[in-house]
């Protein structure tokens, strides 16, 4: 995470992609309380590439003892010392020059920034569990708690540039640094769950899972891990309803409370084994297609959301769901033909 250090203060001073300095509290990211500051002085920006300082003070800013031309733009690189306003002014050393990155900022504790992933859990060691997933359709961060009572819904809300959340009694800010050009160049060609095929292989007495995502000629695989198990079952209890005729939207639903009590897992173990499974499939996919509602939840109940998957025990085919799908596609035209 791109930071400078406050050689007076030895504070870390964690970068935004367009960073402001000056002694205009309210319109800079950086306070500087100093008279021969200007208002707003300085700027430091990600060019994509690397980060740039440019000046737009009165009284001038120095790079390694250097004073930048008006016009005039600088490379930073780590070890690079600042001064604002004059040559022995106040002083920044540039210590990460890593690319911006959204995150949670402590807010009046020392604690280390959190850097986020596309799915993150974040730590708590004294309420439920809260994940936050940034969402490539809305171009925002959303948190969802992770409840212990199996049978409320679970709720994800909105959240907003510099938004503060309560961990343990302490505030962290959230500080969003990503852009929504950077945002659509990450994306690949996954663009819908319909477009993928799970491969389940479970062994004969079902101890170990192994799964891989087919999108296309694309195999991409998930390994063997312990959440598969739970992902198998929801995809079982999907082809049994399939099998069944049931209308795509009753397809699949099993309550948690009683999914965990049967895999003998409390509510907690079940949240973390969803939660494991989710942010395997979203870093599998660099967060497309909404791929993090991989597993759907509604009032107590979820179910897995691809209808496409291949389960085989030992060496032996249980279930194809490509094969129904095909079925009701010729029964739909066949329907149609006759009317």
């Amino acid at each position: 995470m791109a930071a400078l250090i406050n050689n007076q203060t030895q504070q870390h001073c964690l970068l935004q992609s367009h960073h402001s300095f000056g002694r205009l509290k309210s319109s800079v990211n950086s306070f500087i309380a100093d008279a021969v500051v200007s208002k707003v002085h300085a700027f430091i920006e990600w060019h994509g590439q690397h980060w740039i300082l440019r000046d737009v003070s009165s009284n001038g800013t120095w790079l390694n003892g250097n004073k930048l031309a008006g016009d005039k733009v600088a490379q930073l690189n780590v070890g690079d010392v600042i001064n604002f306003a004059s040559k022995s002014g106040y002083a920044f050393e540039v210590h990460d020059i890593n690319p911006p990155c959204d995150c949670l900022i402590p807010v009046e504790h020392e604690s280390e920034a959190i850097e986020l992933e596309y799915f993150h859990l974040l730590p708590s060691e004294k309420s439920n569990k809260r994940v936050l997933s940034y969402s490539n359709r809305t171009y925002s961060w959303w948190q969802e708690t992770l409840d212990d009572n199996l049978s409320q819904s679970s709720m994800a809300a909105e959240l907003n540039d510099q938004e503060c959340l309560d961990i343990d009694g302490l505030t962290w800010q959230l500080q969003i640094n990503r852009t929504i050009a950077d945002t659509q160049l990450l994306r690949p060609s996954v663009t819908s769950l319909d477009e993928l095929t799970f491969l389940f292989q479970t062994s004969l007495d079902e101890e170990s899972t192994h799964v891989v995502m087919q999108s296309g000629e694309e195999h991409i695989d998930l390994l063997t891990r312990s959440h598969h198990y739970l992902t198998l079952c929801l995809a079982r209890q999907r082809a049994k309803d399939m099998q069944a005729g049931l209308d795509d939207s009753e397809q699949g639903w099993v309550y948690a409370e009683l999914l965990a009590k049967d895999l003998g897992f409390d509510a907690s173990h079940l949240n973390i084994q969803i939660y494991r499974m989710r942010k395997q499939f979203v870093d599998a996919l660099n967060n497309t297609c909404e791929s993090s509602n991989i597993i759907e939840r509604s009032a107590g109940k979820l179910r897995l959301a691809s209808k496409f998957f291949c389960i085989t025990k030992g060496d032996k085919v249980e279930c194809d769901t490509r094969q129904f799908s095909q079925q009701n596609l010729s029964q739909s035209a066949e329907q149609y033909t006759n009317h």
